[in-house]
Order: C-alpha cells, then sequence, then structure tokens
C-alpha cells in the first residue's frame, strides 16, 4: 500500500467536503440567531430573488425560556406566545418579496433558543 497516496486522496476528499458544506451553509436566504440573551427584539428580513417565486417561508424556534417570548413568524401572520420548553415550526406559504419575522423577549429573561428563519 502506497500511503502517499491515501494520504493525498484522503486530504483532497476532506477538502471537497468542507468546500461543500460551506456552499451549503452560506446562504443568504436563510438567518440563523442564538439567543441566550433576551434584552433587545430581533427583526429578520429576507428578500427574494428577483423574478423566482418561492414556496414557503420557514421559522423554526429551538430551545428553552424562563418565561413568555413573542414570535411572529411573516408579517401577515398573528403574533404567537410561547414559554419553557419549544421546539416550534413555522410555514407559510411565500411568493416574492421581504418575509419578515419578528422576535420580541416580553417577559423572558434567560435561556438558549435557537431562530432559523428562511425561505425556500
Amino acid at each position: 500500500m502506497n500511503y502517499k497516496k491515501i494520504l493525498t486522496l484522503s486530504i483532497v476528499i476532506l477538502l471537497i467536503l468542507v468546500g461543500v458544506a460551506i456552499i451549503i451553509g452560506s446562504n443568504k436566504y436563510r438567518r440563523v440567531f442564538f439567543i441566550d440573551s433576551f434584552q433587545n427584539p430581533i427583526e429578520s428580513k429576507i428578500s427574494s430573488k428577483p423574478n423566482k417565486d418561492y414556496s414557503y417561508e420557514i421559522v423554526r424556534i429551538k430551545g428553552n425560556t424562563n418565561d413568555t417570548i413573542i414570535i411572529q413568524p411573516c408579517e401577515k401572520c398573528e403574533a404567537v406566545k410561547l414559554s419553557g420548553k419549544i421546539n416550534q415550526k413555522f410555514m407559510n406559504e411565500f411568493k416574492t418579496g421581504k418575509s419578515i419575522m419578528h422576535f420580541q423577549p416580553y417577559k423572558a429573561t434567560e435561556g438558549k433558543l435557537k431562530i432559523v428563519h428562511k425561505i425556500r
């Protein structure tokens, strides 16, 4: 066995996998927020590509809080109050324009949340 060939092949495969992960992970049509400080509200705006129709705007929230938060998953959606252990996904029809999501800490002061806002 030629270890030099195996090592070279392994490095090439690793570089290809890293490149693919970077391309998939860097998406300007997706925003990810990690929240551990409940001081400020968040407004996330994602603009669609011109001349492209999308199917959904998606907001996913996972984590926990010590009290109530308010999330408005889309501009035309009603705000929803959530608290405690949270694992919630909102999917709304979306064609073009701007997808806007609002997060308010409301009564929550502690916890950890991950919010993903994307269009597809």
